[in-house]
């Protein structure tokens, strides 16, 4: 048991410094409390329980992902089964508590930029199986102690930071996946996450600039993303300019000059979107005025819809939820800042 607790410890303490070291990637860690409809199957031999025998418990967990982008994931967990998870590693008739690790793919379909439904398909085994040399042998039979899932959920975003979630997963051995009967385990499931990073999509589509003359050179070049057929700000946004802000005040030249260029997806007219661009754009120059940046150094151009970054990547999407959630790159304001050498 206590061989089993060390390998659980030294597995969450890996995920979690992976996780500070790589905190621009787009990882996310979370914890999970729920209920398990839990049929004592792989018990039954060990603690004389009935073929049959099931019963209601709470389940806990922790949780390791990394979203590649706003469609795939990976997600790695450890679950413990049971009314006491601080007596996970003591096994009797009278509490029972079960450890498993599940590995999973997440593919999301975004309803806006904050909100998705989502599916996991991925496999469960107990941590006990998991350490057995013999058990690891059966992986691939009909007798297999791997257990495969199916998770159907939805989640919400908070500041683009923060995530809550519910889901459903049920998993099942692979002897009843083949007889088709009952899935051994259900797991009703309440989820909150914090993102250490955003996804790097928005890198992937940084527009080319062409170099400054040798008088002048590119100080800074950053892009503010908007939602949809909105100019206001988010919360993450404000955070991103008082970054940009303390860089600009930081800058040792006499001569700032700011450049914001406005831009919008292909949704709508081209005169709608000229205006939103250039609503865009003002956005971002107010908040600069008002923290002490003068009028006279910033530039506005809206430039509507004729730039998009990601005209390659979208164009085949015909859904309206995905298309705008595909398109969130385009929704922007680029800030280039420049300054005398």
């Amino acid at each position: 048991m206590k061989k089993r607790a060390l390998t659980i410890l030294i597995l969450l303490v890996s995920l979690v410094s992976n996780v500070q070291s790589k905190s621009n990637d787009g990882w996310y860690l979370g914890t999970k409390i729920g209920w398990s409809n839990f049929h004592l199957l792989h018990h039954k031999k060990n603690l004389d329980l009935k073929h049959n025998s099931s019963t209601n418990s709470p389940v806990f967990g922790l949780f390791l992902g990394y979203e590649f982008n706003p469609y795939f994931g990976l997600e790695i967990e450890n679950n413990t089964t049971g009314f006491s998870p601080h007596l996970m590693f003591q096994k009797s008739k009278e509490r029972l508590q079960d450890n498993n690790v599940q590995i999973s793919t997440k593919l999301s379909y975004p309803i806006t930029d904050d909100f998705r439904l989502y599916t996991r398909l991925g496999g469960m085994m107990f941590w006990e199986n998991l350490v057995s040399k013999e058990d690891l042998k059966k992986t691939f039979t009909k007798s297999s102690c791997l257990f495969p899932s199916l998770s159907l959920g939805a989640e919400y975003i908070f500041n683009d930071e923060f995530i809550t979630r519910f889901d459903y997963t049920w998993k099942s051995s692979v002897e009843n996946i083949i007889n088709l009967s009952k899935p051994t385990l259900g797991d009703a499931v309440v989820s909150f996450a914090w993102k250490f990073g955003k996804s790097k999509i928005n890198d992937m589509f940084t527009p080319y600039s062409p170099e400054m003359s040798n008088q002048q050179y590119v100080a800074l070049n950053e892009n503010i993303n908007f939602p949809f057929n909105s100019t206001e700000l988010r919360p993450v946004s404000y955070d991103k300019l008082r970054k940009i802000n303390n860089e600009i005040n930081n800058i040792k030249s006499k001569k700032i000059y700011i450049t914001l260029s406005g831009h919008t997806d292909r949704i709508g007219n081209k005169e709608y979107n000229q205006k939103l661009s250039e609503d865009r754009a003002y956005s971002i120059k107010n908040y600069f005025i008002s923290h002490g940046i003068s009028e006279n150094q910033i530039n506005i151009q809206g430039m509507g819809n004729q730039y998009p970054l990601t005209d390659q990547v979208c164009k085949d999407i015909e859904s309206r939820p995905l298309l705008i959630s595909c398109l969130a790159p385009d929704r922007r304001v680029e800030i280039e800042v420049s300054a005398d050498q």
